[in-house]
């Protein structure tokens, strides 16, 4: 008899089947993770990298368009409102007051707030009517160190085709008689200006303001009254001036638009300040925007009154601000001359793109610092009008870790523009 055995799978051994990965296969395997992990924390960094340089270049890119808008609007209406009376009004001596406290000249010739407190025009505390000139190299930013301009910029808002409103009359303390007062609203506020000039160039002006009883009916009183009058201020009176005076609106605080007196400059943190001259909002300089290094500027000049750039000049010599401020004749003729302003801004990113560099571990690649560098070794700025007027700034290694912008634009200075030759 025959036996027969049923015909299947050969059992696996216990250890046959429950073998797994040997060492040599974990080991590879770890070190293809690794391997991947690796490139994979690389890419993640480089894109990091150029994510955050990208964001940097957008934020100066943002900064560049905001800063040039603001300084652009100033400049473009520096002069609105007086220039009319540009014969007998630019370079006068300012005197204003608010709520019976002295704003300029500025009291005891003292400093303006920070950063501008450097700020001089030649003779302490004293400002003078000017469309808009340079300082040249008066503030010091912390980070940049480097002399930067600073910009006085002063406009009218008035908005209503200003013309000066000639006296008929001598003024009187708290009252000015004049031919028409069209145009003229409660609380606007004034300059008070002579045509006549004094003995050594253009005569003193004054700021007021019209009362809150002053109707239109009124047609050639104007009753004086408000924070900005002040039958005196320091040395010059309302009586004092002769009855060629003239009164220009200047704008209207509490309808929101104030004049802008004003100084813009590159202070702490990489940031650009204005500051009221008439302290109508604030008596602080105040921030407008950050990433600003560096501000430099130049003046376009018409010395033939048709209308057109005949050179540029630097913010010296003859077109020093204490030249430009020394209240002359000749001061005045060169104030008609400015019809453009070269402006030019050095922005920087917040970022350092190198951090702390390590000279050891660099060595061992056959690298230096200046490889991991961003910034070239200096920034250019004019370079179109010459050696005389290019202006170059050197960067250290420590600021070459950041990046840079360097942006340049020419505004009109069209309230000039409009003067007569």
């Amino acid at each position: 008899m025959t036996s027969t055995k049923p015909i299947g799978r050969r059992p696996t051994p216990f250890r046959q089947r429950a073998a797994g990965f040997t060492l040599v296969e974990l080991m590879v395997g770890l070190a293809i993770g690794m391997l991947i992990s690796i490139a994979a924390a690389s890419v993640i960094a480089v894109t990091e990298s150029s994510r955050r340089t990208t964001q940097v270049g957008n934020d100066m890119g943002q900064v560049a368009s905001y800063t040039t808008m603001l300084l652009d609007r100033a400049i473009r209406s520096a002069g609105s409102g007086f220039a009319p009376a540009a014969s007998y009004a630019y370079g006068c001596k300012l005197f204003a007051a608010k709520s019976g406290t002295q704003v300029l000249p500025l009291p005891s010739a003292g400093a303006l707030p920070a950063p501008f407190a450097s700020v001089t025009t030649g003779t302490a505390g004293v400002f003078r009517l000017v469309p808009v000139v340079i300082g040249n190299g008066q503030t010091t930013p912390a980070i940049s160190g480097s002399a930067s301009d600073v910009l006085i910029v002063m406009a009218g808002t008035a908005g209503q085709g200003e013309a000066p409103m000639l006296f008929s009359a001598l003024s009187q303390s708290a009252t000015l008689t004049v031919g028409s007062t069209v145009g003229l609203a409660a609380n606007d506020q004034l300059l008070v200006v002579d045509r006549q000039p004094s003995s050594t160039g253009t005569a003193d002006c004054l700021v007021s303001q019209v009362s809150s009883t002053f109707t239109s009916s009124s047609q050639t009183s104007i009753a004086l009254a408000g924070a900005y009058y002040s039958a005196t201020v320091d040395s010059l009176s309302m009586t004092g001036f002769s009855t060629d005076g003239a009164a220009i609106a200047l704008g209207n605080l509490g309808a929101g638009n104030p004049p802008g007196f004003m100084v813009y400059g590159v202070g702490a943190n990489n940031t650009l300040y204005s500051y009221d001259l008439l302290q109508a909002g604030s008596s602080a300089a105040l921030p407008l925007v950050d990433g600003v290094f560096e501000l430099q500027a130049l003046y376009g000049l018409d010395t033939s009154g048709d209308g057109v750039i005949d050179s540029w000049s630097a913010p010296t010599g003859s077109y020093a601000l204490s030249a430009l401020m020394d209240g002359s004749s000749t001061a005045a003729g060169r104030l008609r001359q400015i019809i453009a302003i070269r402006l030019g801004l050095i922005l920087r990113g917040n970022r350092d793109e190198v951090g702390q560099f390590n000279s050891v571990a660099a060595a061992k690649w056959g690298k230096s610092l200046s490889d991991y560098l961003v910034a070239p070794a200096s920034l250019t700025l004019f370079s179109d009008l010459g050696s005389g007027l290019t202006y170059t700034r050197d960067l250290t290694n420590d600021e070459r870790k950041f990046r840079y912008r360097v942006v340049e634009t020419t505004i009109p200075v069209r309230n000039n523009l409009l003067l007569p030759s």
